[in-house]
């Protein structure tokens, strides 16, 4: 019976094997090859690659895969019992699994194509929220949108293709009416400025390739700005009508931990000193939005989520770099935040949208909270 494996050997081993490599594992690996144990961390790794790849091509051999039950049968099951805090990822705590569909109202999902934007509109369709993306695609290409990788959510998600640097394009949609949150998370690592554009596609969970002359003061603050100001123009507007927010109309932004460097010790040495001059500008767009937003309060309820490294457990390559982050949050460097799976940072976005006390700065611990 599918559905039964589906439960047991999802709820199992997706949870065990994320929990125990992860959180384990990976650290011990990056631990041995500090001490130059290399041989020693080859085999871990060769160990922990192909018992992964060999679960996946068993699942897939059997007509579902690891994607599937992770984001959507396992979870959404009744039936599991177990209280690890993984099961929280895309399960519905609230018992909202028989929503109707725009009961809590409509989300605005700026970036809602890429990596993390697709799984904040499959977090928020689960919740009950009729979602809108835009994007520069409009839809996420056909092989991330199969069942396997997306589910039945993809249907219900309104996709826009538009330009985020554009005002009115947000504008426009935003005054269709019916809004309740907005949430950026538009980005990119390297820009064309960098000199190591081409090689976005292979750090960006969705493969996305920056056109040229896209630079992170177009894509990361022009964008927000133009995000910001619209949603404020909106808030007003419905207030002027009767349809007021109390001031508390929640903007989510994506961020990144290290722009909280100068708030923690030896975080501005590290910029200063090793930063390249790329960061630094990817930093400095980062904060001049969270700038912007903070200013925005009131009518905007600002969210500033800063993960580190975001990963998930279908994307093996990512393993050793989110090992390194967890060894060294280990082992209590101050200026590293341990890494934070996909799906726990979608959820906290989407909490966030209906839980008002929640504001300003959301580190890992804040979107620990939120999963609970």
């Amino acid at each position: 019976n599918t559905n039964t494996i589906q439960s047991v050997v999802g709820n199992y081993c997706l949870h065990r094997i994320e929990d125990t490599i992860v959180e384990e594992f990976l650290p011990y690996t990056c631990i041995m090859m500090s001490k130059s144990n290399f041989h020693a961390a080859t085999i871990w790794l060769i160990l922990l690659t192909t018992s992964f790849l060999g679960y996946e091509f068993n699942c897939m051999v059997h007509g579902f895969s690891s994607t599937k039950l992770y984001n959507n049968n396992l979870l959404e099951s009744s039936s599991t019992t177990t209280t690890r805090r993984q099961t929280h990822l895309f399960s519905n705590n609230n018992n909202n699994n028989n929503l109707s569909d725009n009961q809590k109202g409509k989300l605005l999902v700026l970036g809602g194509t890429g990596f993390l934007g697709q799984t904040i509109c499959k977090r928020a369709t689960l919740e009950g929220y009729a979602v809108t993306s835009i994007s520069r695609r409009g839809k996420p290409s056909p092989t991330e949108a199969s069942e396997a990788r997306l589910g039945s959510y993809f249907r219900k998600v309104d996709y826009r293709k538009g330009d985020a640097r554009q005002f009115d394009t947000i504008a426009n949609i935003l005054n269709e009416g019916g809004y309740v949150g907005v949430i950026h998370c538009i980005g990119l690592l390297f820009d064309d400025d960098s000199g190591l554009g081409t090689y976005n596609r292979f750090v960006s969970g969705s493969g996305s390739i920056p056109d040229g002359g896209s630079s992170y003061d177009t894509i990361t603050r022009l964008t927000a700005f133009n995000a910001i100001g619209a949603t404020s123009a909106y808030v007003q507007e419905q207030e002027g009508q009767g349809k007021g927010f109390d001031s508390n109309f929640p903007f989510v932004f994506s961020s990144a931990a290290e722009a909280g460097w100068p708030d923690v010790a030896g975080g501005q040495q590290v910029e200063q000193f090793l930063a390249p001059d790329w960061l630094k500008r990817y930093l400095k767009a980062k904060r001049e939005v969270e700038a912007k937003l903070n200013e925005a309060s009131p009518p905007l309820r600002p969210v500033i989520v800063r993960p580190s490294l975001i990963y998930s457990l279908d994307r093996p390559a990512s393993y050793l770099p989110v090992g390194a982050f967890f060894v060294g949050n280990r082992i209590g460097l101050p200026f590293v935040d341990r890494p934070v799976t996909v799906q726990s940072l979608a959820n906290a976005m989407v909490r966030s949208i209906s839980r008002t006390s929640v504001r300003g700065v959301q580190r890992y611990t804040e979107i620990d909270a939120l999963n609970q």
